[in-house]
């Protein structure tokens, strides 16, 4: 008993601890209210957490104001690092014969159409859509699944003079095979309609590559077209030069006044205002081609001059011929073609709903059992047990819904049918302006030529007439001028027949891109 007592007063002792006897309920309730505001903290902590998910919080995930920029929270995943890897990972290929020759226009329409995301990212679509489209197969096969059921119980209850026990263990495990008979073309509708976005999706495919292409001649083009411009700035910053000494010669010797040899300066510094102003406009050329061409825009693509294109003759056919070829040739034309079956196949799915549909149910199952009561014997079964139905459903009333759904599907395959023939104008348009665009392209470069040569001729007479006193500086400075901007002129009607050349096959849609 002592011992007990003994016992009994060091545990109250560690309880109280250095506190006084006559303060131990005081201490014990300060210590209590302590842990109730840890507990109190912990649970608001808890709560003001939970509160910034994006379940109970998706504002904080989205831009604070419509007019101010969004910024992610500290918690959000941060895509810097993917971004600058990828960015990267974005460089032209470098196995070639001559890495120092520029690239050709058949080199970089292979490399456009292998490195762009836009021809990656059509392409996925494809493969998802045939992936959409063999979801649907799915539904004319038979489903098998299989449960099992693991289940223990113990159960006590009242007996005259004793307590009673029943232990029960029962698995069943369970195959169940579900297969739809009769539909009346729910299945049938929706593959029709999955197959016809398919060719939506691979259609639109083949026009992403041939926008590809298109854009890779044309920003190719204009790059040349810059190079050569920078060339021509140079040579003309050159005849300034020849002007001015020409003109200083004339001054020292007393045959030329100092009027005319600040218009030969002034002259000097145009041109070379204009070699400063064709660097830019090579320097944005380069980006245009390599955003057309999906690598980074630091990374420096060198191509072939203007001079080693081949320039287009004449078109083929006239443009009823060529409107015509556009309408069987354009696969963006048959896009749309394959989505007003889709939308077709859409009505067709909204009539099947007003239909039964009958489905085949079965399942075999084995039934463990085991049962004991009290101290008895255990009792054990082992039993299949199956199923087999055949059930029909048949909505009768959905709160007009399916009528609704007629009516919507019926509605967006007119909308389809709209798009198409808006699609068809437009191509039609896009044709005629490209014809006419490479015509009046054609006359303008053979009218540039002309231009060129004239001006280099004058040019030439008035230099030599100028240096013998027959004429005057400003005839001089006149015919350099249009000789400068007549190379200006051979180089952007060049540019602009090729561009236009490319421009109209794009628009027939004529573009049949190789891949090796």
């Amino acid at each position: 008993m002592e011992r007990s007592r003994r016992s009994m007063t060091h545990f109250l002792s560690i309880v109280r601890g250095p506190f006084p006897p006559c303060r131990s309920r005081l201490a014990r309730r300060i210590v209590g209210a302590g842990a109730f505001g840890v507990v109190a903290v912990t649970l608001l902590a808890g709560c003001a957490q939970i509160t910034q998910t994006p379940e109970l919080n998706p504002d904080r995930y989205a831009a604070k104001a419509v007019d101010r920029p969004w910024a992610p929270p500290p918690d959000a995943p941060s895509f810097a690092a993917a971004a600058t890897t990828s960015a990267q990972l974005l460089a032209p290929p470098t196995q070639r014969d001559d890495h120092d020759a520029p690239y050709s226009l058949a080199e970089l329409i292979d490399l456009a159409l292998s490195h762009n995301p836009a021809t990656r990212a059509a392409w996925e679509q494809a493969r998802a859509s045939a992936a959409a489209w063999a979801v649907t197969r799915a539904k004319y096969y038979p489903k098998v699944s299989t449960e099992t059921d693991f289940e223990y119980s113990r159960v006590l209850f009242q007996l005259p003079g004793q307590n009673g026990r029943v232990k029960t263990a029962q698995i069943t495990p369970m195959v169940e095979l579900t297969y739809t008979l009769l539909d009346f073309g729910r299945r049938r509708a929706d593959s029709a309609q999955a197959l016809a976005q398919l060719a939506v999706a691979n259609f639109t495919f083949n026009r992403k590559m041939q926008e590809v292409v298109f854009d890779t001649q044309r920003f190719f083009y204009g790059l040349a077209a810059a190079k050569a411009s920078r060339v021509a700035a140079q040579q003309n910053l050159e005849l300034a030069r020849t002007d001015d000494d020409a003109v200083a010669r004339r001054v020292d010797l007393g045959l030329a006044t100092q009027p005319e040899l600040l218009l030969s300066r002034q002259r000097v510094a145009q041109a070379e205002y204009d070699v400063a102003n064709a660097e830019l406009f090579v320097q944005e050329a380069q980006t245009n081609l390599a955003l057309a061409l999906g690598i980074a825009a630091n990374v420096v693509i060198d191509v072939a001059g203007l001079e080693r294109q081949t320039i287009p003759a004449t078109l083929d056919g006239q443009i009823d011929k060529l409107i015509q070829t556009a309408i069987a040739s354009r696969p963006d034309l048959a896009a749309g073609i394959a989505a007003v079956r889709a939308s077709e196949s859409g009505i067709d799915r909204a009539h099947a709903e007003f239909l039964p549909q009958v489905d085949l149910l079965g399942n075999y199952g084995e039934q463990n059992w085991g049962y004991i009561f009290n101290a008895a014997p255990q009792i054990q079964a082992n039993m299949p047990q199956y199923t087999a139905l055949l059930t029909l459903k048949w909505d009768i009333f959905t709160g007009f819904e399916r009528v609704n759904a007629l009516r919507e599907a019926d509605a967006q395959h007119q909308v389809s049918v709209a798009n198409l023939q808006s699609l068809e104008l437009a191509t039609i348009a896009q044709v005629w302006r490209a014809y006419y665009e490479f015509q009046t392209s054609r006359k303008r470069y053979e009218f540039a030529g002309a231009l060129l040569r004239a001006s280099q001729e004058s040019y030439d007479a008035l230099l030599d007439t100028y240096r013998q006193g027959l004429s005057t500086i400003v005839e001089l400075l006149t015919a350099e001028r249009d000789l400068a901007n007549a190379r200006y002129t051979m180089i952007q009607s060049t540019a602009d027949l090729l561009t236009a050349s490319a421009a109209t096959v794009f628009a027939v849609g004529a573009v049949q891109p190789s891949r090796p």
